[in-house]
């Protein structure tokens, strides 16, 4: 536990570091203090010894007092009354970077001292094994969703006595089919779930109503079942065989214990991931909290239910009243609820579920929009700062988690700030150059290098940026909505198994390219102003430099929404494993290698004397980690020649026996996850994924810069048409 007081005596380091720098340095020996420990910074940078406790803590002192000195400075030195104009934008400006800056401080300590916990392994007295029930969710979701996840949760091991599997069907209740609108669809889908169940040998469970939403669904489930733990599972979040195995141990070992989350692991790209697949794979947003966020909060006891790939414990949670449902993210507010009571969480970093990341940008925006109006609402109501029980940590921990989802005021501040001054003469950041470069520089370049030195495995440096840039305008409204009003938001379910029939620039793009013109407009604003006025050169210079790199942010988040053709329902898997294929026609048996996996069928690569024939059949047989091997009868549908081999891609031929086969062989295996999730850390490049994304933003802006001169010649051709028409009719009416 002494651990835990190690905060304070960095803090304590921090301050009186600052003190010194402000009783003993004039402003020229700012430029050594300032770039002096930005180069430590750099030199610990390239050693991972400095990664690593306790050094790690020297890395965290010096980026500390490179940010509290540039606030300390920019709070003391840089506010000056010039007017009400002027004072109302610095205030706003200020204001960001007063939330930039407990961000940023909060993320230090949260990310002090990263966990990892490893799977535990079961006893061997299957008597001593709890009870588990297995909850499904499911609204409105693709029925082969939740088939696929009700097969998988038949197939994780586990004796079959102690476990009970559950589909809550929020889609086919009473009031549903009820309703004179929605009652065949609810009919159809309740007949179809049920059967389902029945067929697999589980259970259907709906209610009369869709009242709280999800929370209630499971709430109506933990009345119906009886287990001693529960796990719930998205129906999109299919499990691996080893999902049980590896993490119900933890609560046989700590009685306190009410929570054991993994990550999420999703087999598509997210929008912002696939248009960079050409040319490399950036994490996705879920990979750096899962990855490192989640792993840092549980150093301090505040791992959070993420909504699924969970377990619980029934005991804790019924005390709680079951799943909270006071604001639409009913799974963090559980936790906050269940941590202030006393209880212990635990996060295990292995991906052995696999769900589906949203498809477009319409689900993305929709699914954000509800975490972060979740978060908002969690903070207005159920101040973790202020909650009982919770420990100092826990709180900054859980109020950093809500807090973060307001940075669309920031990020909006900072695009407009520089267009402030260049376009409208308004005084909002009273510096010279001399003083940027001493002390504010240092501070700016440290905040990507403690991004990269935290987050540097999952999240390249600027893709933050360019993430935080890409929600910012969409999510401001949302949060200003929850805190006008917080009662008002409610659950939406993210589509999940969407299409795209063609590349195409969202419509929700545009914004950014008004953006572009401002920033283009104010660049042409700031060479005027530094040909007129001399004495502000050194503003025009720091805003001018500030203004483009916004207009790069916005390029590139215009790249970011380029929408590519996506046809398939069913996502492939990009792994090479080894397959034994048997050609009946050839009479051949030999050895093949995957390219990509999916449900449905197969890629691969395979040296042949003769080329297999288009709608051939074969047999191919597939190893299962346990030792086991299944065998699908296939049918090439595609066959092209990359060099000295074949590449063919099959379908299986899948029947009622062999499709649950399909499912254990796509699925099961959390080795693959981790391999993939693995590789996802080894990072491309950053600058070769910044170039494909502006690249894009360039074709994007040329395709709304094309689209909008077309309506404007388009607008401009029935106004002069309908003047033409007016002149002719008043001329006529005339004679």
């Amino acid at each position: 536990m002494a651990l835990h007081y190690l905060p304070l005596l960095l803090a304590f380091a921090v301050l009186y570091l600052l003190n010194l720098s402000l009783e003993f340095f004039d402003e020229s020996r700012h430029y050594v203090l300032g770039w002096g420990c930005f180069a430590i910074l750099v030199l610990m940078f390239k050693f991972n010894l400095f990664k690593r406790p306790p050094w790690r803590f020297v890395f965290i002192i010096l980026s500390a007092f490179l940010a509290l000195r540039y606030f300390v400075w920019r709070t003391t030195v840089s506010l000056v009354y010039t007017g009400l104009w002027d004072f109302i934008a610095m205030t706003a400006l200020y204001l960001a970077e007063v939330y930039s800056m407990i961000i940023h401080l909060l993320g230090m300590f949260v990310n002090l001292w990263p966990m990892r916990n490893r799977p535990a392994l079961l006893p061997t007295d299957t008597a001593l094994y709890p009870t588990i029930d297995v909850l499904i969710p499911t609204y409105n979701e693709f029925h082969e969703l939740v088939r696929v996840t009700a097969i998988a949760a038949t197939q994780m091991d586990y004796p079959r006595d102690k476990i009970r599997i559950y589909i809550c069907d929020d889609g086919g209740t009473v009031s549903k089919r009820r309703d004179p609108v929605t009652g065949a669809e609810a009919w159809e889908r309740h007949y179809r779930l049920r059967r389902l169940a029945q067929d697999l040998g589980i259970h259907y469970l709906t209610r009369e109503s869709n009242r709280s939403a999800k929370a209630g669904n499971i709430n109506h489930a933990l009345n119906h079942t009886s287990g001693d733990l529960v796990v719930v599972f998205d129906c999109d979040h299919v499990p691996t065989r080893d999902f049980l195995s590896r993490t119900v141990e933890y609560f046989i070992a700590d009685p306190k214990l009410f929570l054991v989350q993994t990550p999420h692991f999703f087999v598509n790209p997210s929008p912002v991931e696939a248009n960079v697949s050409a040319t490399g794979n950036p994490s996705a947003e879920s990979d750096l909290f899962y990855r490192e966020i989640h792993r840092s909060l549980d150093f301090w006891n505040a791992s959070y239910f993420c909504g699924s790939a969970a377990v619980l414990r029934r005991t804790h949670i019924m005390q709680a009243g079951g799943l909270c449902g006071s604001t639409i993210t009913e799974d963090a507010e559980t936790a906050l609820k269940l941590h202030s009571a006393g209880y212990n969480s635990t996060y295990m970093d292995m991906p052995m579920v696999c769900g589906l990341a949203p498809d477009n940008y319409d689900s993305y925006v929709l699914q954000r929009t509800r975490w972060a109006q979740g978060m908002t609402q969690l903070l207005v109501t159920q101040n973790p700062l202020t909650m009982p029980g919770l420990t100092p940590q826990q709180r900054l921990c859980y109020f950093n988690s809500c807090f973060f989802w307001l940075f669309g005021f920031a990020r909006i501040m900072f695009y407009v700030a520089p267009a402030l001054f260049l376009l409208f003469g308004l005084k909002i950041y009273h510096v010279s150059l001399g003083q940027i470069l001493a002390i504010a520089l240092p501070y700016v370049l440290s905040t990507f290098f403690i991004m990269d030195y935290f987050y540097g495995r999952t999240r390249q440096p600027l893709f933050s940026e360019i993430y935080e840039s890409i929600q910012a305008v969409f999510l401001l409204p949302a949060v200003i909505s929850v805190l006008l009003n917080p009662a008002r938001p409610s659950f939406k379910v993210t589509p999940k198994g969407q299409t795209q029939e063609a590349e195409a620039l969202n419509a929700r793009a545009m914004i950014f390219l008004c953006i572009i013109i401002i920033c283009l407009l104010s660049l042409a604003a700031a060479v005027l102003r530094w040909i007129d006025f001399p004495a502000q050169r050194d503003t025009i210079l720091v805003t001018g430099v500030w203004c483009f790199y916004n207009m790069f942010l916005a390029l590139t988040a215009l790249g970011a929404f380029w929408e590519r053709r996506q046809i398939r329902n069913s996502y492939r898997i990009h792994v090479q494993e080894r397959v034994r294929l048997f050609f009946p026609r050839l009479k051949l048996e030999i050895e093949g290698m995957t390219t990509d996996i999916a449900l449905f069928g197969i890629g691969f690569a395979v040296h042949l004397p003769h080329p297999p024939h288009d709608k051939e059949r074969l047999f191919i047989t597939v190893p299962l980690p346990d030792g086991t091997e299944y065998t699908f009868h296939a049918q090439v549908q595609r066959i092209h020649r990359e060099g000295g081999k074949y590449a063919c891609g099959v379908r299986f031929l899948l029947n009622e026996e062999s499709y649950p086969q399909a499912v254990a062989f796509v699925y099961g295996n959390s080795a693959r996850w981790l391999k993939i999730w693995t590789q996802k850390a080894n990072s491309p490049g950053t600058l070769r994924m910044l170039r494909k994304f502006f690249t894009l933003g360039l074709k994007g802006a040329m395709v709304s810069g094309t689209l909008l001169g077309r309506n404007i010649c388009a607008v401009t051709k029935l106004g002069y048409r309908m003047a033409t028409s007016s002149w002719k009719t008043r001329a006529e009416a005339a004679l």
